[in-house]
This record gives C-alpha cells, sequence and structure tokens, in this order.
C-alpha cells in the first residue's frame, strides 16, 4: 500500500538531542542557526558553533527578549531559546560552511513557557485539543506574487508585472525555473511540499503543502515565506505575500485546509457517521460553527495588515462573509466533497501569509474547540456563489460579514473572550497595542488616489 498525504506530509523528525547533535557532526556543519518567530511573524535567530548545540538543547540558550516583541526595552530580557530537534535541517551553502537550523520554542529561566512566544502559544492550544481526545491536522495553499525588479527604465513603478499568465498555465520559462527551485529548495528542508502551480494573476503563484501536525504546519510555513524569498532575489524577482498588491487583480491567500481526528485513536471525525448532516459528521458541525461564529474575533490575526481588508474586500472569490459552502471559493470556510478513502476536510479561506502563522493556526483551533465544547450547531451550507447576492440579500438571510477594515477587526478581537484567552493577556495586550497603532497611522495618510480626487475641489 502507498503512503498517505499524511505520510507525505509528516516530515518531522524522530531526533532526540543526542540523535541532533550527531546527525549535525556526521554532516559537517560548522554552525547552526536557532530561529524563532516575532510578534509579527517575522523570522529572528542567532548563531551558534556546533560546539555548543548540545548545550543549547540541554539547557536552552539565553538570549535578549526584546527580540520577540519587536525592539520593547521593558520586554523581559533574560529568555531562553529551547531548540526542537524534530526541526533540524541541514543544507549546504555554496559560500560558507555547511549551516544547520532549528526552530524554537522560547522558554523563562525555569522553564516555564514564555506567554509572549507564539509557537508556544499554539503548542498549548494543540495540548488542549489533545487533552480534549482531538487531533488537528492542517495542510496549506499559500500564494504569492512575482514581480520583475525595477530598473532605471521602469519609471519609477515599484511592482512589474512578470508574466501575463492565468490560472495552471506553463508561464514563462524565469518563473518555472524559480518555481522549480523553490520546489526542491524546500524538500531539501523537509517540507511537505504537495505541488506548485501559477494562478490567476499576472505573476501570481500557489504552493501547496501536504497536511501535517499544527505546530510543524506553522514552521514549515516560516521556512517557505524564507524560501521563496530568497530564491526569488537570486533570480532577479521580488517576491511578496501581500495580500492586494494590485488593485485590479486576484489577492493573495493562505488557506487553511483542516482535518480532525480522535486521539490517540486515529479515526476521522469530520465525515458524516451517524447523526451528521450536509456530509458533516456531528463534531464536524460543532468544528464549523465555532469557527464561523468567531469569524470576526479572529481576523485581526488571521488577516493583521490594512491591506488584507482590501483582499477581502474586493471580490475575486476572496471571502466577505461569515458563510460556508460544499462549492463556492468566495465562503468563508469550504467543505469538499471528499473521495471515500479521504478523511473529511474543512478549508478556512480567509487568513492571509502575513498572518504570524502560529497565532493564525492558534486562534482557528481554538474557535473550533469552542464550537465543539458549546455543541453548536452550523446554519445551512449556502453552495450558490456569494459574489451572486448583494449586501442586503445576504443580511436577509441572516449571513453576518467579516469585519470591513483593520480597525473594525481589532475592535471585534477585543470583544471574543475565546479568542483572547487563547492568545493569553501578554500576545493580545501587545498585539492590539502595537496593531491599533499601524491602523491609527494608516487614518492619518493622504493618498494619491485623495489628491488626484479632490486636490482641486
Amino acid at each position: 500500500m502507498g503512503k498517505t498525504l499524511f505520510d507525505l506530509g509528516d516530515t518531522r523528525q524522530d531526533l532526540g538531542p543526542s540523535e541532533a547533535v550527531t546527525t549535525v557532526e556526521r554532516a559537517g556543519v560548522q554552525v547552526v542557526d536557532l530561529q524563532f518567530s516575532d510578534m509579527a511573524g517575522g523570522t529572528k535567530g542567532l548563531t551558534i558553533p556546533t560546539a555548543m548545540l548540545g548545550f543549547a538543547l540541554a539547557h536552552g540558550y539565553r538570549f535578549d527578549g526584546s527580540a520577540l516583541t519587536g525592539g520593547d526595552r521593558h520586554a523581559e530580557l533574560d529568555l531562553y531559546l529551547t531548540p526542537d530537534p524534530a526541526t533540524l535541517s541541514v543544507f549546504p551553502t555554496p559560500a560558507g560552511p555547511n549551516r544547520a537550523r532549528l526552530y524554537c520554542s522560547v522558554r523563562r529561566h525555569d522553564g516555564r513557557p514564555f506567554p509572549g512566544d507564539p509557537r508556544s502559544t499554539l503548542e498549548r492550544v494543540l495540548e488542549d485539543a489533545a487533552a480534549a481526545g482531538f487531533d488537528i491536522r492542517v495542510g496549506l495553499e499559500i500564494e504569492y506574487y512575482l514581480f520583475r525588479r525595477p530598473g532605471p527604465e521602469s519609471g519609477g513603478v515599484p511592482l512589474l508585472h512578470q508574466d501575463a499568465a492565468g490560472y495552471f498555465d506553463v508561464g514563462a520559462e524565469v518563473v518555472t525555473g524559480t518555481r522549480d527551485e523553490i520546489v526542491t529548495t524546500l524538500q531539501s528542508l523537509a517540507v511537505g511540499v504537495g505541488g506548485a502551480h501559477h494562478e490567476t494573476g499576472p505573476g501570481q503563484e500557489e504552493l501547496d503543502l501536504l497536511p501535517t501536525g499544527g505546530v510543524a504546519m506553522a514552521d514549515q510555513i516560516m521556512t517557505v515565506r524564507q524560501v521563496i524569498r530568497s530564491v526569488a532575489a537570486r533570480r532577479g524577482l521580488r517576491a511578496t505575500f501581500m495580500p492586494k498588491p494590485l488593485p485590479d487583480a486576484p489577492g493573495s491567500g493562505m488557506h487553511f485546509q483542516q482535518r480532525l481526528f480522535g486521539y490517540p485513536s486515529g479515526g476521522d471525525l469530520l465525515r458524516e457517521r451517524t447523526g451528521g448532516r450536509d456530509g458533516l459528521s456531528v463534531t464536524g458541525g460543532h468544528f464549523l460553527a465555532g469557527q464561523l461564529g468567531h469569524a470576526a474575533g479572529m481576523a485581526a490575526i488571521l488577516c493583521p495588515t490594512v491591506n488584507s481588508y482590501k483582499r477581502l474586500n474586493a471580490g475575486h472569490r476572496a471571502p466577505r462573509h461569515a458563510r460556508w459552502a460544499r462549492v463556492g471559493e468566495s465562503a468563508l470556510i469550504r467543505a469538499p466533497e471528499m473521495g471515500e478513502d479521504q478523511p473529511g476536510m474543512l478549508e478556512l479561506r480567509s487568513p492571509d501569509a502575513t498572518a504570524n502563522p502560529y497565532l493564525a493556526l492558534t486562534v482557528a483551533i481554538a474557535a473550533a474547540l469552542d464550537g465543539i465544547h458549546r455543541t453548536e450547531s452550523p446554519p445551512e451550507a449556502l453552495d450558490e456563489s456569494l459574489v451572486a447576492f448583494d449586501d442586503a440579500g445576504l443580511d436577509r438571510i441572516g449571513t453576518p460579514r467579516l469585519p470591513e477594515n483593520l480597525g473594525d477587526a481589532l475592535a471585534a478581537l477585543a470583544g471574543d473572550d475565546v479568542i483572547r484567552h487563547a492568545l493569553g493577556d501578554y500576545i493580545f495586550d501587545l498585539f492590539y497595542t502595537r496593531k491599533w497603532a499601524e491602523w491609527s497611522d494608516y487614518r492619518r495618510q493622504i493618498t494619491p488616489w485623495e489628491l488626484a480626487r479632490y486636490a482641486d475641489l
């Protein structure tokens, strides 16, 4: 019998600390990068010599905690990186020593998780899921644009189309070569790539990742963003995960393809067995209802930039309403028909790749668990294309809209106790304060559109 998607997607190595040290020594690794996520989802890290790896695995590696919170000098300064040996990747570098990389969680001096660490926050929510008898697996579709870097001939235009190909078109050779290098590089770094293809927009690409555990998926998203940017830059291109870089072209999303299994039994809990409806099990319906019910409260985490809402409000299959469907890609959550031998899947379509992947998965899972805990039931599936309804029509059938902008999303987050609890006070307070400052700064800006339209009034 061949491998399943889950076998192929589970790329984490079964390594303990001593095996990790042995692996890097045998590979001739001279330096090791210890990487972690800051609050915004950016990659931070430091480099240690291979001789220090055993110590770091056993005791953690002390670092300046203000790096985690974006330079806040009032943050706890003495924190410890705890490398995860299962994330070890070894890769040669042409112009330097062989390197290894491990992702880290952040701990306090006594070993307790630091409440401002996004990775530890996701670990905590997944532990809650396991304690309730659930194992959540996540696959991914991540979209991005490739642009040509502007030269003197560009006339100051910052984003130049790389190609005019369409959905699943083969595209230009430079794009195909870039895509091939991205895929092979990610495979060498133990990322479970399922496929890659051209998307609908000019120069827009999609990369698919195979389903795996929540922390492993978030780690892989961090790797994917780094690799795509790096490979594109080497080929003279500029990669952007900006949700809406072009006003008249489709935006870029990051869709979570969620599966739910029993823990430790492993049985599929999403598909209808007895007592469900619309092809979903009773538990699957509760899972779905939880995410629909917390759609507004999650939005600021899943769609954390001013630009995110220009994607959601522009159509082009982006979700605008908290509704689900079996067909119709403008729904917030899609429950596609799966083959008889495949487990059920719920695709959450609002997130974009500017989100911190650890926090995005944290709130999505917390919302689903809340729906299960409260035994909530979802509304009927709406399989017509949502873009065919005007706002008044959707209001009449009770379809709530997602927040219109970052300010509305932050207000919804502040009022959602379940999502706030999942994040914890430390992360919520810092995230809310910084994002509200970002929103306030944006509202003060005078845009070229306003000047062109109103300057001569």
